[in-house]
């Protein structure tokens, strides 16, 4: 096993402010200010800022000291909404961006995000909310390399978690155990070398198209290459995830699979998986027609004694171009793992009554 190489409050001011200066050269003040954010959180002091944003390589001109105090006073708005957790839909966010905030999404529970190659233009087709986003940190093989710093940006780092492609068991001539620590060790490295990452959960990506899953491996190879894999995330601090459909965690996992930390399940698709009306439809009540469908089917899908926490309900390749995320939670910093009998009492509570009081 290697040896993880975290990120230093130093190196990651540095490259937010690099960053922050190239977003502005390329006309995405909000995204700027996004990364401004970052850098103030890790120690950058005003000096440090107007250096960065004024006098950057390759700039024309710099910025103007009014233009500078817009973009950092609304780089710190951004982080007050981060810090604050609102419960609500309203948030500073969304005023940093080009996109008009959808009040359709006020009176709708939960959280819509996106993840892969999806761009904030495509998560927020036809005013859809765009809350929290999950991109790729890579793969042990066939990367995709589906990160988007825009839609990062847009969301701001605390919003924006990883996943990793993790390759079966058929790919290595390494114990299943080792190859999984092997694959999140790459998984973590990779989160620390990406400033746009500020979300602590890191979901391993279980599906076929990564290469190594099937026969010969067996179920018993699979479940020890995947419980290594969210150990070594957990040791290092982070929140694992696993991101798996139907038929893969019936095909290649027991019916009793026991993992051996707690992890985030992400549902990928489901019965119920499309049947909205399409987010890029105008005048389509997507968000209800979501809510509606986690209600009655995502909210009791279960893996590992683990329930759903974030579905992925629209892929692109349903059409919108892009792939739509709906979850109860809203995604800062972390998302937390729930048992299925967390789950459970989840439900119960919001089908029971009050009693009735009587008047003596």
């Amino acid at each position: 096993m290697g040896t993880i190489r975290r990120r230093n409050s130093e190196d990651i001011r540095q490259r937010a402010l690099e960053t922050a200066a190239r977003k502005q050269r390329e006309g995405c003040e909000s995204c700027a200010a996004s990364y401004l954010d970052l850098a103030r959180e890790h120690g950058a002091t005003e000096a440090e800022i107007a250096r960065a944003m004024g006098s950057a390589p390759g700039t024309n001109r710099g910025l103007g000291r009014r233009r500078l105090l817009q973009v950092t006073a609304s780089a710190l708005a951004a982080g007050a909404a981060g810090a604050l957790l609102l419960p609500g839909r309203a948030s500073a966010r969304s005023s940093l961006t080009p996109f008009a905030t959808d009040t359709r999404a006020s009176s709708v529970p939960g959280f819509f995000g996106t993840d892969s190659c999806t761009s904030p233009e495509r998560g927020r087709v036809a005013g859809m909310p765009l809350e929290y986003y999950v991109g790729e940190l890579g793969a042990t093989k066939h990367n995709a390399a589906c990160f988007d710093e825009n839609t990062a940006a847009f969301v701001t780092p605390a919003f924006t978690h990883g996943y990793w492609g993790v390759c079966g068991p058929n790919e290595s001539d390494s114990d299943p155990a080792t190859y999984g620590r092997e694959q999140a060790s790459a998984a973590i490295d990779a989160w620390n070398s990406n400033v746009s990452l500020g979300g602590r959960t890191i979901f391993a990506d279980v599906e076929s198209g990564f290469g190594g899953w099937g026969a010969p491996a067996t179920k018993d190879d699979n479940v020890a290459l995947v419980n290594a894999f969210i150990s070594r995330i957990a040791e290092e601090g982070f929140i694992p995830g696993i991101y798996i459909n139907n038929s893969d965690k019936a095909n290649w996992f027991p019916a009793d699979y026991k993992p051996s930390v707690p992890f985030v399940y992400w549902v990928a698709g489901g019965k119920l998986a499309g049947s909205m009306c399409a987010p890029c439809k105008e005048g389509c009540d997507t968000l209800g027609d979501t809510a509606a469908a986690w209600k009655d089917d995502a909210q009791h899908l279960a893996f590992g004694g683990m329930a759903a926490v974030v579905w992925q309900f629209w892929l692109s390749g349903m059409g919108c171009g892009g792939d739509f995320n709906y979850s109860l939670q809203n995604g800062y910093s972390k998302f937390t793992p729930v048992t299925v009998e967390e789950r459970q009492a989840e439900i119960k509570a919001a089908t029971q009554t009050p009693s009735a009081t009587t008047t003596p």
